[in-house]
C-alpha cells in the first residue's frame, strides 16, 4: 500500500471516529478488521497531526473558591465546577475529574482507583482513547452488596475498555467476616500483588464516602454493622475512602474492622504521592472535612455548592473549637 494510500486510510478512520462518532469496535467490523487496529491507527493519526486535540473545558470554574480550599487546607490543587442553579452536580464534577486524569496519565503510569458515582461520573465524561501503556488497579475489595454500577470493578473494567488499558483484579470482599478469613486471603499471591500494586501506584483518583451516604451505608450493611448493635460506631463514623473509615479527624474508628477489610488501609493510602478526592454533592461536606483534616488527599475534585457548604462547615468547627 502506499503512503498515499496510507494516509486516505488513516484520515477515513479518523473522520469515521471523530466526526461520525463511531467507536472503535463498530469502525473494526465495518473494515473488516481488529479494534486494536484501529486504535493503533487513531494513535498515528495523532502523531502525524492528521488529528489535533484541543482540551475544552466545558465545566465552568469556581477559581476563587479553589484558591480558598487550597490555602485554607494546604491542597496541592483544587478544581471546583460550577453548577447551575437546579442542576445535578455530577456531570459538571464528572468533567473536571476528567480533565485532571488525563493530566495525570504519563506513559507507563499506575493509577489507583476506589469507586461511587462521583469517579463514574468522571469515566462517563472521558472519550475513547489507546493507552495500553496504562495500568489501573483497585486500592479495595470489589465483591460488595453494592449496585454493580457503582462498583471498583465494574468501574475500573469500564475505565480500561475507554483507554484500551491494562487492570487488575481484586477477587475479594471489601469487608470479610473474621480477621482470619482476611489473614487467609492475605496469603493468596492473587490478592497481595494488587494491594500491593496499588500502594505503589503514582497517583490514586478515591471518591469520598460521607456520613449517610448511601454508598458507605451499602458496605457497613455488607460489614454487619447496624446502629442497633453499634450505635458507638455510628456516633463517631464521618466518611470511608476506600472502605476505610474515619472519624472527623480522619482517624480509623474501628481497628477490628480495618482487620476485616481487604484492601489499602488509610496510612498506605497517605504515602501515594498523589490522592485525587472527588466529590459530587452537598452531602459529602463532613465527609470531604474529614479527608482534609487528615491529610488523606492531595487534590480534590468537587462542586461550588459543595465547596461553599465545606468552608463554612470548618469555620464552624474552628469556631467551636475556640470556644
Amino acid at each position: 500500500m502506499s503512503s498515499a494510500r496510507d494516509r486516505t486510510m488513516i484520515v477515513k478512520i479518523a473522520r469515521m471516529y471523530y466526526e461520525q462518532e463511531m467507536s472503535q469496535d463498530q469502525i473494526a467490523r465495518a473494515l473488516l478488521t481488529s479494534r486494536s487496529n484501529i486504535s493503533r491507527i487513531l494513535t498515528v493519526a495523532k502523531k502525524k497531526g492528521i488529528v489535533e486535540i484541543r482540551i475544552a473545558e466545558t465545566a465552568k470554574r469556581e477559581t476563587e473558591l479553589e484558591d480558598m480550599l487550597i490555602s485554607r487546607f494546604g491542597l496541592r490543587s483544587a478544581l471546583v465546577a460550577t453548577i447551575p442553579s437546579g442542576s445535578s452536580d455530577y456531570k459538571p464534577v464528572g468533567q473536571l475529574a476528567a480533565q485532571h486524569f488525563l493530566a495525570h496519565l504519563k506513559p507507563g503510569v499506575k493509577v489507583a482507583l476506589s469507586w461511587g458515582r462521583s469517579l463514574q461520573a468522571m469515566v462517563n465524561e472521558l472519550d475513547e482513547d489507546n493507552r495500553p501503556d496504562v495500568t489501573l488497579i483497585p486500592i479495595m475489595g470489589g465483591m460488595t452488596a453494592t449496585p454493580s454500577s457503582l462498583s471498583g470493578e465494574t468501574l475500573i473494567r469500564a475505565l480500561a475498555t475507554k483507554l484500551n488499558a491494562e487492570y487488575l483484579t481484586l477477587h475479594a470482599p471489601t469487608i470479610v467476616q473474621s480477621q482470619e478469613v482476611k489473614a487467609a486471603l492475605m496469603q493468596e499471591p492473587s490478592v497481595k500483588s494488587v494491594i500491593d500494586a496499588a500502594s505503589a501506584a503514582e497517583v490514586a483518583f478515591v471518591g469520598i464516602g460521607s456520613k449517610e451516604s448511601s454508598s458507605s451505608n451499602y458496605i457497613l450493611e455488607t460489614a454487619g454493622i447496624n446502629k442497633v448493635e453499634h450505635p458507638d460506631f455510628w456516633s463517631k463514623v464521618a466518611g470511608d475512602i476506600g472502605g476505610r473509615f474515619f472519624d472527623s479527624d480522619g482517624e480509623v474508628i474501628d481497628t477490628r474492622l480495618e482487620k476485616r477489610t481487604v484492601g489499602l488501609d488509610l496510612s498506605e493510602m497517605r504515602k501515594i504521592r498523589r490522592v485525587v478526592g472527588v466529590a459530587a454533592g452537598e452531602d459529602k461536606t463532613v465527609g470531604i472535612l474529614a479527608v482534609l483534616k487528615g491529610r488523606l488527599i492531595s487534590d480534590l475534585v468537587t462542586s461550588s455548592n459543595c465547596a461553599l457548604k465545606l468552608l463554612g462547615l470548618a469555620d464552624q468547627k474552628t469556631q467551636e473549637e475556640l470556644v
